[in-house]
């Protein structure tokens, strides 16, 4: 094939590639930063090799990754600020596509420059910036290479700052050695130097990843980085013309007040939607309640909920975001409530401003946002193990007030109790993000003592190259498993109810898919922490009344829990009716026609009536009977 553009439509093609590297043409680094852009908007492999269609994913990422190497490690091309600018946010895609290729990581580009440890890596920084330049955006999260991550603070800030957020948004980290080097990033955190974003909204998706992905670290300190990117993010939105509200000196009572939902996902197939309906239709009996939310998300559904539905589209220019401020600036809502903050790239930089008097948040992320600008925390109280963990003040609602909305697509699914399996199904119904390594090696200890054959079922969500590159790492990690692919909640159900039992993961455990595996009699064992995301289990267990013992303090008493149940199915069948017969949709769900309960209104209605004194008295944690004391 002649070297350029070898498919209809212009798109850049491997071979193109290869010839502008061994080339060493002018427009190889351009082909290759179009290439890595095109494996983000999830273009297969194959369709950038017309005409091979029997070549494997391995043989085409490794071609693209040895392409790479000739361009990167090319002492002749020095990429720009832009160049560079642009190779950080496609991190997540060079990554995946070299855990794809025969090289497994990019460790063979930072050897060809130079960087085989940290002392080498760092030495680059004065004696060759532009090899340090291209080094820090590369290094991996999983690289073999013995380099600690604070080596990269010895370039300039900006490039730290790109060479950070690309570390710490990598998904997935296949490696105990990443997950390592991911934690020693984080506890780093307030050695970031000051530095400005880039303009681009790929770039505030590419803060925004690695904001809300500290989460599923392991350190106690992982949000940490959350002040640091705040700060970030504060200049960020005021550098584009976005502005905090100016509000009146008092607030004025209103009768029926206006609460803003800014829902990043609010649509009916969405957890999001399944929380906090309830919610809202309590709310809805003593506030005006308005939507605020992506077009795609507002459903006939989610709408119902709201007296009023502001929607917007993304845009690919900051101006976007300004208009979306300026509009929720209009309205003067009373409160503005955020279910979630980090799910979305536009989450962060609007929580990150004062458009309301009062701003609060809740358990849609399962994280505190440290967010000089969110006041309150809204949480039922089995999710909070150390209030210190959370940068808001928090404010407990009783466990027994949570009820979810019952979905309208949802169909049940007859559960199918497997007497004697073999092997037996482990279910992992866990965002890629919480498949961490050390994890799966508390999975393989399990898999080798289970003392009967075990298979592993798991359901990432995940899809194109970070599917395959799942893939890969599992089938060396847990041989034998079967890795799905996205998959609609029907058929999710349908697999799920193959399985025998859940695994629940840690740190970051599960809630809503808790709540399936129970539906279909599956026992969950569960690891208690003491963040939200490391307790929903546990709360849903001990309210479901499961016994106590599913619920491990450490990860021996995980294991225990878990052999204790794959050995023994006389007791992992009692187990399974004793789920069936909970009614978990009689004591979990309702609908609008639920008699409703009163805790959450009665809790955002104090808040509304009291705030001034709640943030005058130095408290952090407002129980029902705190809150009374306060009046």
């Amino acid at each position: 094939m002649p070297p350029g553009n070898g498919m209809k439509g212009g798109m850049d093609t491997i071979s193109a590639l290869e010839h502008a590297a061994l080339a060493r043409r002018p427009d190889a680094l351009p082909i290759m930063l179009r290439i890595y852009r095109a494996l983000t908007t999830g273009t297969e492999l194959r369709k950038l090799a017309p005409g091979e269609p029997a070549a494997t994913d391995e043989a085409l990422a490794t071609r693209i990754a040895a392409a790479s190497a000739t361009i990167l490690a090319d002492p002749t091309i020095a990429p720009d600020d832009a160049a560079l600018a642009q190779l950080a946010v496609l991190g997540r895609a060079v990554d995946n596509l070299h855990a794809v290729s025969g090289f497994g990581t990019a460790d063979h580009i930072l050897r060809l420059l130079g960087a085989t440890d940290t002392a080498s890596l760092a030495a680059l920084a004065q004696r060759d910036p532009v090899a340090f330049r291209k080094a820090a955006l590369l290094l991996p999260i999983d690289s073999q290479l013995p380099i600690d991550a604070e080596a990269l603070f010895a370039g300039p800030p900006g490039l730290v700052l790109l060479a950070v957020l690309n570390l710490l948004g990598a998904n997935p980290i296949a490696t105990e050695a990443g997950h390592a080097r991911r934690d020693r990033l984080l506890a780093l955190a307030e050695r970031l130097p000051a530095a400005a974003l880039p303009g681009s909204i790929d770039h505030l998706v590419l803060l925004g990843n690695a904001w809300m992905l500290c989460s599923y670290a392991e350190g106690r300190d992982k949000h940490a980085i959350k002040r640091v990117l705040n700060r970030v993010l504060r200049e960020w939105v005021l550098r584009h013309g976005l502005r905090d509200a100016a509000l009146p000196t008092e607030r004025r009572l209103v009768a029926r007040p206006t609460i803003l939902f800014a829902a990043e996902i609010m649509h009916a197939n969405h957890v999001q939607y399944r929380y906090f309906g309830q919610y809202l239709r309590q709310l809805a009996t003593r506030f005006r309640l308005v939507l605020l939310t992506e077009e795609h998300q507002a459903d006939t559904h989610a709408r119902a909920l709201f007296e009023e539905t502001i929607t917007f589209k993304r845009g690919s220019s900051p101006d976007y975001l300004k208009a979306v401020a300026e509009r929720i600036t209009a309205l003067a809502p009373d409160i503005i409530f955020w279910p979630s903050v980090g799910m979305r790239h536009w989450g962060p930089p609007l929580a990150n401003l004062r458009l309301a008097p009062i701003q609060m948040t809740a358990l849609g992320h399962s994280a505190s946002t440290f967010c000089d600008t969110i006041d309150y925390y809204l949480t039922e109280e089995g999710y909070v193990g150390d209030p210190s963990l959370f940068g808001e003040r928090v404010v407990l609602l009783p466990d027994a007030s949570l009820r979810f909305e019952a979905s309208p697509h949802y169909r049940p699914v007859a559960a199918q109790l497997r007497e004697r399996p073999s092997p037996l199904r482990v279910a992992l119904p866990s965002n890629l993000l919480k498949l961490n390594p050390r994890f799966i090696a508390i999975l393989r200890r399990i898999a080798r003592e289970a003392g009967r054959p075990v298979q592993f079922h798991i359901f990432p969500n995940a899809s194109g190259l970070e599917l395959a590159a799942t893939r890969r790492a599992l089938a060396t990690s847990l041989p034998g498993a079967a890795v799905y692919p996205v998959l609609g909640y029907a058929d999710y159900l349908a697999r799920l109810n193959q399985c025998d039992i859940n695994l629940s993961p840690f740190p970051f455990g599960g809630l809503h898919s808790v709540i399936d595996s129970l539906r279909q009699g599956l026992p969950v064992v569960a690891l208690e922490g003491h963040e939200p995301h490391a307790r929903t289990d546990s709360m849903l267990l001990r309210r479901l009344g499961m016994p106590e013992w599913l619920i491990a303090r450490d990860e021996e008493a995980y294991v225990a829990a878990a052999l204790r149940v794959i050995r023994d199915d006389a007791l992992r069948l009692d187990l399974s009716r004793q789920a069936l017969a909970l009614g978990i949709d009689r004591v979990m769900f309702g609908d609008a026609t639920t008699p409703l309960g009163t805790d959450v209104v009665e809790a955002v209605w104090w808040i509304y009536r009291h705030h001034e004194a709640a943030m005058a008295s130095g408290k952090r944690v407002f129980s029902a009977a705190e809150r009374a004391g306060l009046g």
